[in-house]
């Protein structure tokens, strides 16, 4: 009687989870396939209920730990301009400490500042931000 239920449930979770990757609903539809198990074994709907309750918390209580650990070194706090400290560049337009000049990143040309006058066409290696220009100085090749 409530087998189509449990199965509808387990499905509408599992595809559920596929669509967002985070366990909650896997567990969920874990919980409904384990009801659907005991409806169809012909246990009480009590025990149907219970026994998804606590399938479906135990899943959960499992899968978080589980899902923090594969997914901790997943996301990258940097934004885009921290990622280019570190990096070298070229300089397109001479710069000193009281001129900005810009650089080449990769491709892409931003605005720079340094304490040290420098020439077009030198090497620079990129050591911070300071507002919406990027801080050098002289390559050490």
């Amino acid at each position: 009687m409530y087998l189509e239920f449990w199965i509808v449930l387990a499905i509408i979770f599992l595809i559920g989870e596929l669509l967002t990757g985070g366990f909650y609903l896997l567990s969920i539809g874990i919980g409904a396939v384990v009801a659907a198990i005991l409806n169809y074994l012909q246990f009480s709907i009590t025990t149907q209920i219970i026994s998804f309750i606590l399938i479906t918390l135990i899943f959960v209580l499992i899968s978080r730990p589980l899902y923090r650990k594969l997914n901790r070194n997943n996301v990258d706090k940097k934004s885009n301009t921290e990622r280019l400290i570190g990096l070298k560049a070229k300089v397109t337009d001479d710069m000193d400490s009281h001129k900005i000049g810009t650089i080449n990143v990769n491709g892409e040309i931003w605005n720079a500042i340094s304490n040290e006058k420098i020439r077009k066409g030198e090497e620079v290696e990129i050591i911070g931000i300071e507002g919406v220009k990027l801080k050098v100085k002289k390559s050490d090749n």
